[in-house]
């Protein structure tokens, strides 16, 4: 990697379980998130703009962009682990299904994607991207089980997941430099 890449997790998003999650959009509380993003003097160097096709990862990065006069590229790859119709899942669920997919990075319910898949995936899409630019300020907006399982990665921490993943708050920024991190997402 030779570039800079910033890693965001989207900011909150309005739980409605009537509509499939990838088309969740923000709270309130996400939308201030995404402005005071805007605001963040390390972000204000940003040159490129990626965010998977999730309205919430693109809406969490569109007011900083917007504010520098640039595209938003979307990528289908870096997507959250594919969890077809969990918003359909309660709560108790969807928690259980994050414990058992940490805890068996081949395990699958409910035809989710496992997350060693998710994981291979969005790493490629990231390597993809960082060979495409030379030398670039990116921000990638994705989600918070492909980030936490990536950033686990490239720390050797894939057995601290589930926590990692409690961890992870809306909004968060991860840095990673040169193929290491350097400022971690949780």
């Amino acid at each position: 990697m030779n570039n800079e890449i910033a890693f965001i997790r989207h900011a909150k998003t309005k739980v409605d379980k009537g509509i499939p999650i990838e088309d969740w959009v923000l709270t309130e509380d996400g939308e201030k998130c995404a402005i005071e993003l805007a605001k963040n003097k390390h972000l204000q160097a940003t040159q490129v703009f990626i965010s998977s096709e999730e309205s919430k990862a693109y809406l969490t990065i569109e007011p900083l962009a917007e504010k520098l006069g640039r595209k938003i590229v979307k990528i289908k790859e870096l997507g959250e682990i594919a969890r077809p119709n969990s918003e359909k899942l309660t709560s108790e669920e969807y928690g259980e299904m994050k414990i058992k997919i940490f805890k068996d990075l081949d395990y699958t319910e409910h035809e989710w994607e496992t997350a060693n898949h998710a994981l291979n995936r969005f790493k490629a899409a990231v390597e993809k991207i960082d060979k495409q630019y030379s030398n670039k300020k990116i921000v990638i907006c994705a989600h918070g089980t492909v980030m936490t399982l990536y950033f686990a990665y490239l720390q050797g921490k894939l057995n601290d997941l589930f926590s990692r993943w409690e961890a992870l708050e809306f909004g968060k920024v991860g840095i990673v430099k040169n193929g290491k991190v350097v400022r971690d997402i949780v």
